[in-house]
């Protein structure tokens, strides 16, 4: 009998992944100047995220699930889905290009990038 052998990945063979710092990711929502349903729809998506801050397609991101889950109108956690995206809380793939349109776009938490502190007025400046 003939014996065949097959390559078998290692875990060095394989990609890795940082996992996700939610307790930084909750600070920088906290911190930041969200507006409350920004602020608490950022943290519902927090709770439901896998320990690589992600929700995969079709999870609880869609806006009737997260709705049912804040208890806010799915209008709300839309448009509140939309800010924190715009504000660099979150990732999505872009709606125009997402192939798989009977599934909700998968979310990626992301801290924003920090924003270098504005230059003090001449009338600020410690004397």
């Amino acid at each position: 009998m003939e014996t065949r052998t097959a390559a078998v990945p290692t875990p060095a063979s394989l990609p890795i992944r940082p996992l996700f710092d939610r307790a930084a990711w909750t600070e920088a929502v906290i911190a930041s100047d969200l507006q409350r349903d920004q602020r608490h729809i950022a943290l519902v998506l927090a709770h439901f995220a896998d320990p690589f801050g992600e929700l995969a397609p079709g999870g609880h991101q869609e806006a009737a699930k997260l709705s049912r889950a804040a208890r806010m109108a799915p209008k709300r956690v839309r448009i509140s889905l939309h800010d924190l995206e715009l504000r660099g809380f979150i990732r999505r793939p872009s709606i125009h290009t997402w192939e798989r349109q009977n599934l909700v776009r998968p979310v990626t938490l992301t801290v924003p990038a920090e924003r270098p502190p504005l230059p003090l007025a001449a009338g600020d400046a410690d004397a």
